[in-house]
């Protein structure tokens, strides 16, 4: 699903690393401004110093623009902080892929919305008067919910999620690690990546893999089962 190669960005770097389909992956970054490069390097939209990224099997620096916006395609990504557009509320955030750019059906979408603030445990009409509220008005909660819903309602074969967990409490943390890990089993092969600033987390999420990104370049990499 993944394949990193010795990739060097401005920030960071990391060696070796694989994460095959059907892995909850943890990538821990020492700064914020590594966190974000790295988001970065992994969606092509910035390329490395040094490396390669290969994405569903391909080089995304032998891969052309198009190529990369179709591998784009197959990836949900959600970040609080970087992915929600201010000048809309978040119910336009949450459809904004699926219904205005996949042209998916309303009621299918709206059935499927329901699924899935059932699993992340937000009642419905609580989380129906939230919508309404644009991302400055709305709390962290909030925020990482609708970015969260947005990337999964495009049903994606990855799942990447920028420092989703910002600001959370430990219930609300728990509450969208749980309903990623019920994405993740809801189909065989799906993925995820979590990218975090420090590794205060990664007790809660439980990865299965785990990388560290490294200023100084001295990689280090553990597993869990």
């Amino acid at each position: 699903m993944i394949e990193i190669h010795e990739l060097e960005g401005v920030h960071f770097r990391l060696g070796r690393v694989r994460v095959p389909p059907g892995e909850m992956t943890a990538v821990v970054a020492p700064t914020l401004a590594c966190a974000r490069e790295f988001v970065d390097l992994l969606l092509g939209l910035e390329a490395p110093r040094k490396g390669d990224v290969h994405l569903f099997g391909r080089s995304l620096a032998d891969t052309t623009e198009s190529g990369r916006l179709a591998l784009r395609a197959r990836l949900g990504f959600a970040a609080q902080e970087e992915g929600l557009i201010g000048q809309l509320a978040l119910s336009e955030n949450i459809l904004l892929g699926a219904a205005y750019h996949q042209g998916k059906d309303a009621a299918a979408l709206d059935a499927r919305l329901r699924t899935l603030l059932g699993w992340c445990g937000w009642p419905e009409e609580e989380a129906r008067v939230a919508f309404l509220r644009k991302p400055d008005e709305a709390s962290a909660f909030e925020r990482a919910t609708a970015a969260w819903l947005r990337a999964l309602l495009g049903e994606p074969e990855l799942l990447v999620c920028d420092n989703l967990f910002h600001n959370l409490s430990t219930d609300e943390r728990r509450r969208l690690i749980e309903a990623s890990v019920t994405f993740l089993s809801e189909k065989p092969g799906r993925g995820s990546v979590f990218v975090l600033v420090g590794d205060r987390l990664i007790e809660e999420l439980q990865p299965t893999s785990l990388f560290y990104l490294s200023l100084r370049g001295d990689f280090r990499a553990e597993s869990h089962v």
